[in-house]
């Protein structure tokens, strides 16, 4: 063998080791390649509206206040819903006092069959004897006490007193009243009241001095509730 087939199979060897250097840099920075897009792809991504969530304005907040009025059944135009007693729920009773002339204990009952609330003062209204409306003076007295709201079941009464002053027929300005008419609190409709005497039966003639009535708060209790002066 000549001197040259060993340098000859040097060279050789030589440069497989290149080209295999060569492909493996290769195979390296192509797997570095992918490493660095699999790391981009693996980064978190917030959702969308999730800006919203935390306070800020947008869609999904106002969507979840939404939701939340729909479970709660309320929303923010939600009024109470009003159980006061209306009119035609309403019978009155006038029971003139004994021992107190021209005073008399007002019931107001609860007719109906649902449960209602009362608050307030009554307005009071006379009628002649052919029916027809006259107008009576009134003037309202915290007596025995501020008006408190009471919750009236069907068949419970509230209370309140009534007093006048009576006058002589013969006077002109003398209202001689058939009947008593009864507006409830925050009704703009009357009803007929039953003007009873002392001994339960029905009055058919009240004599009113111009003055009119003096009219006390509503209460849950009669007792109180009636003028002695």
């Amino acid at each position: 063998m000549s001197s040259a087939e060993p340098e000859e199979r040097i060279m050789r060897v030589g440069r497989a080791v290149a080209v295999t250097a060569a492909v493996l840099a290769l195979g390296l920075g192509a797997t570095a390649c992918n490493d660095e897009v699999s790391s981009t792809s693996a980064t978190p991504v917030a959702p969308a509206g999730a800006a919203g969530t935390s306070g800020a304005p947008g869609k999904p907040a106002t969507s979840a206040q939404a939701a939340g009025a729909a479970a709660s059944g309320t929303s923010a135009s939600d009024g109470k819903v009003s159980t006061r007693c209306h009119t035609a729920d309403l019978k009155a009773d006038v029971q003139l006092q004994p021992d107190h002339p021209g005073s008399a204990m007002v019931m107001l009952t609860n007719k109906s069959t649902r449960t209602c609330t009362v608050h307030g003062y009554l307005g009071y209204g006379g009628l002649l004897a052919d029916n027809s409306p006259v107008v009576t003076g009134s003037s309202r007295v915290a007596h025995p006490g501020q008006p408190i709201e009471v919750s009236l079941k069907p068949g419970v009464s509230a209370f309140s007193g009534l007093k006048w002053t009576s006058c002589d027929k013969a006077d002109p300005t003398c209202k001689v009243l058939a009947g008593i008419t009864i507006t409830p609190p925050d009704e703009t409709t009357q009803l007929n009241a039953n003007l009873l005497g002392v001994d339960g039966k029905p009055v058919l003639q009240l004599t009113v001095s111009p003055s009119g009535f003096t009219v006390g708060s509503l209460q849950p209790v009669s007792q109180g509730v009636v003028f002695t002066s």
